[in-house]
């Protein structure tokens, strides 16, 4: 995409992030009794889409520790919740305007802590137990940095990397060029995104791998997002989709820009009279010990 950190996409994004998330965490709460005693640590949390999903799971955390080292996307996190939860929760700032406190209608609440740091370097000191969860990150992420996200967990916590994004995109209708497309969006994915060399797709077999020899339970899910082109909501991210690829792409050593304009003017026109769809791979990981 254009930037991890544009706000216009990130907040385009939540109601797909939304609808693709897998069941795999809500299961594991369940089975385990930890609905009632839980707090929530979400890095990387951009503008608050893990928290509208968790809430719509009805997951209603003790407390909730939002973290990301981008103030603008911090600052939408309240108008985002509001405009997803009218009427349902009751949403209001503390006095450094940011922080906020949850309440349903029966008066029971939780308090939502927002902080501007580096998710390297955020410190995890409280003992009591933490969802602490990535969404739409790893893949973005280097080694270094998903060791560093590995070695948050403890016997007490649960690590949820969801949205993790697996390298696949089906188009259908398929295009002649959408498989040179997608091995240069492969090879762009593995540049540095904020974090050092990125993975990409990479990423969830190491995480996989190295969760298994830390001794680390693990359970994959797919989450991919399935856009059926049937709205003008559709439309609209569908093009911004495919125009970042484009934009991303552009100046990359070794491509043919000829066929790159051709695969997005095509793309456009068949997102426009709706004879397209997209399914675009993520898996959700599940990460525990026992």
């Amino acid at each position: 995409m254009d930037s991890k950190f544009s706000k216009s996409w990130i907040n385009m994004r939540i109601h797909y992030d939304t609808i693709a998330r897998s069941g795999i965490l809500n299961e594991f709460i369940e089975k385990n009794n930890l609905k009632q005693n839980y707090h929530m640590i979400d890095m990387c949390t951009g503008s608050g889409s893990f928290l509208i999903w968790a809430l719509k799971q009805g997951l209603f955390p003790n407390r909730a520790i939002l973290v990301d080292n981008d103030i603008n996307l911090l600052k939408s996190i309240k108008s985002n919740l509001r405009q997803n939860f009218k009427n349902i929760y009751v949403i209001k700032s503390n006095t450094n305007n940011l922080d906020l406190t949850i309440s349903d209608k029966s008066q029971k609440k939780f308090d939502v802590s927002i902080v501007k740091e580096n998710c390297d370097t955020y410190e995890i000191k409280d003992t009591q137990p933490h969802i602490i969860s990535y969404s739409a990150a790893i893949d973005l992420m280097s080694k270094s940095s998903i060791d560093i996200c590995l070695n948050k967990i403890n016997h007490y916590n649960i690590l949820f990397l969801s949205l993790c994004f697996d390298g696949k995109v089906k188009w259908k209708l398929s295009h002649p060029y959408d498989k040179y497309i997608m091995s240069y969006f492969n090879k762009h994915q593995s540049y540095d995104k904020g974090f050092g060399k990125a993975l990409g797709y990479k990423s969830i077999d190491y995480v996989s791998k190295k969760a298994r020899e830390l001794g680390y339970e693990i359970k994959i899910a797919d989450s991919p997002w399935i856009i059926q082109n049937e709205s003008l909501d559709d439309i609209t991210f569908l093009k911004r989709y495919v125009s970042d690829i484009k934009k991303s792409l552009f100046h990359m050593d070794g491509i043919d820009r000829s066929m790159l304009r051709r695969w997005h003017n095509d793309k456009i026109d068949s997102i426009t009279n709706k004879s397209i769809k997209v399914q675009v791979g993520h898996k959700d990981l599940l990460l525990y010990k026992k």
